[in-house]
């Protein structure tokens, strides 16, 4: 039974590689070399003269006198995916779910593996808590990729350009089977865990 659970845990490490590689694909294929933003003199004018009339906190002008901008309407020369990734709610949320997906699930698969090959219970229950960690970082993967996708919509519906988000690439089939996939893997584990 453990070897199974291992074979299922590489399929749908399989998959979920599969899932990467697809999205890095459509990510790199359809972003072209970024131009820069074009800024008015309007808007140039307007930061220049915010700045030339309330002087930084250091010489003396009140905190009150003092006009609140946004962190990307001070920064007008940011690039696009800057504004975009500042104005997220929580800014490297994807970027560190990106990372520890699948890190935790090839570190569980480490684990469960010395399992197989040494029958240490600590092995597994170890392996066990770090496929937890994976199942819960995955859904927080998808979680802000359907936000992401969602908000490239709202901003392609409102804005001829959009600014940098793809939407999800994914095939809804092999992002069911990757999750039934870790759905019969943590069931297995969790049997293996609690019987051995």
């Amino acid at each position: 039974m453990a070897v199974a659970a291992l074979l299922l845990w590489l399929c749908t490490a399989a998959i979920g590689a599969y899932l990467l590689v697809t999205a890095l694909h459509a990510g790199n294929a359809g972003r072209e070399p970024e131009e820069p933003v074009p800024v008015s003199a309007e808007a140039l004018a307007r930061a220049v003269a915010a700045a030339s009339r309330h002087p930084a906190k250091g010489r003396g002008a009140p905190p009150e006198a003092q006009p609140r901008l946004s962190r990307n309407e001070r920064d007008i020369f940011a690039p696009a995916s800057l504004r975009q990734a500042r104005s997220e709610p929580l800014p490297g949320l994807k970027d560190l779910a990106e990372f520890t997906h699948p890190a935790l699930a090839m570190i569980g698969i480490g684990f469960w593996l010395g399992y197989v090959v040494s029958r240490d219970r600590l092995f597994a229950v170890i392996g066990l808590g770090i496929l937890l960690g994976a199942i819960c970082a995955g859904v927080t993967l998808f979680t802000v990729n359907a936000r992401a996708a969602r908000r490239a919509a709202a901003d392609a519906d409102s804005a001829p350009a959009a600014t940098g988000t793809a939407p999800l690439t994914a095939s809804p089939l092999v992002l069911i089977l990757h999750a039934a996939g870790a759905t019969l893997t943590l069931l297995f584990a969790v049997l293996i865990a609690v019987r051995a």
